[in-house]
């Protein structure tokens, strides 16, 4: 049963239904549990497993769970749809009540969470036409035949698009929550929680594709190509003229088009890309800062630590130490 918390300030929703992996059910539930033992009282979280009706859901492990509440007239502030396993069609026969359920719920201001194939909800509710998501990369194919017009982004672990939030794999499925009880949260308590639960990989939630997804809400495909490729190819040496080829158009034509698509002109956000690549090294590995900034893309220190302090607000030593227990960051290399 859901912990009873009067005076929380938030309500979240996490949905069940038959199919749903319990990793990422009971795996987002005690990561917000987690934030509530940091905050108090009038800051919480109140939790709800939620379901369609009062039967039992079979989860994807053979095990069957009760929901501490079904889909009605109560309002959420954040829903978190789980991954499935099976059958689309079968799942959604057995559930015809969530897609306008959600539909409702995202009308009145709800955020709307789908980890992996999670995200198929939202899908059908009609809210994500004309956005961007993405999903687990086994259903992609069967999601892109079913929701042509929703823009599916097989290459980014984390998507946002106008408080729809999806994710891509196992450990995507983790930021992505982290992501989430951030922006309820803030930076510090995340900051804090992710290394806490994550000692042994030292994974952090700031990765670069959640934080750079706000400059992928548009909808001019030449520009998506070209972000496609600086995702893949942003730590070499770049020059503009060979981007605009790529994708048929004149240099000039490129900058203006990928600047008004994202309001960032395409070498900052070539920076943009490289400072986050550098953000997730500095947390998760033990190079030098030397070291990490040469390999996202720069020649020298120099101009890799300008570039990160006027992107990140801090220098690239000031942000290890920030996110890095000192016992670690006594075995890095840093020069």
């Amino acid at each position: 049963m859901s912990e009873i918390i009067p005076d929380a300030k938030w309500r979240v929703a996490l949905l069940v239904f038959n199919g749903a992996w319990a990793s990422t059910v009971y795996g987002s539930l005690e990561l917000f549990h987690s934030a509530n033992l940091r905050q108090p009282k009038d800051q919480q979280f109140h939790c709800d497993l939620l379901s369609e009706d009062t039967q039992p859901v079979q989860l994807y492990g053979g095990h069957s769970i009760h929901g501490d509440a079904v889909i009605g007239e109560q309002s959420y502030d954040l829903i978190i749809l789980a991954h499935y396993w099976g059958d689309f069609e079968k799942v959604k026969q057995q559930h015809p009540e969530i897609p306008p359920w959600l539909a409702k719920q995202y009308a009145q201001g709800a955020r709307i969470a789908g980890i992996n194939s999670g995200i198929f909800w939202a899908a059908e509710a009609g809210i994500l036409n004309g956005g961007r998501a993405t999903t687990y990369w086994r259903h992609l194919r069967e999601f892109q035949q079913r929701y042509p017009d929703i823009q599916w982004q097989a290459n980014q672990a984390s998507v946002e698009h106008q408080g729809i939030y999806s994710s891509n794999g196992q450990n995507a499925s983790m930021d992505l929550s982290l992501h989430l009880l951030e922006k309820f949260c803030g930076s510090s308590l995340v900051a804090g929680l992710a290394r806490d639960i994550s000692s042994d990989s030292r994974r952090i939630y700031d990765l670069n594709l959640i934080n750079i997804a706000g400059f992928r809400q548009h909808r001019d495909l030449g520009i998506h190509r070209a972000q496609d490729w600086l995702d893949e190819h942003y730590t070499e040496s770049i020059e503009l003229q060979s981007i605009a080829k790529k994708i048929g158009m004149s240099k000039r034509t490129f900058i203006r088009r990928f600047q008004k698509a994202t309001g960032e002109l395409p070498s900052r956000y070539l920076q943009r890309l490289r400072v986050e690549a550098a953000k997730h090294c500095l947390a998760n590995t033990q190079d030098s800062i030397k070291t990490i900034g040469m390999g996202v893309g720069y020649r020298d220190i120099s101009s890799f630590s300008k570039v990160f302090k006027s992107l990140a607000d801090v220098t690239p030593r000031e942000f290890r130490t920030r996110l890095r227990p000192a016992s670690i960051r006594n075995t890095s290399k840093d020069d």
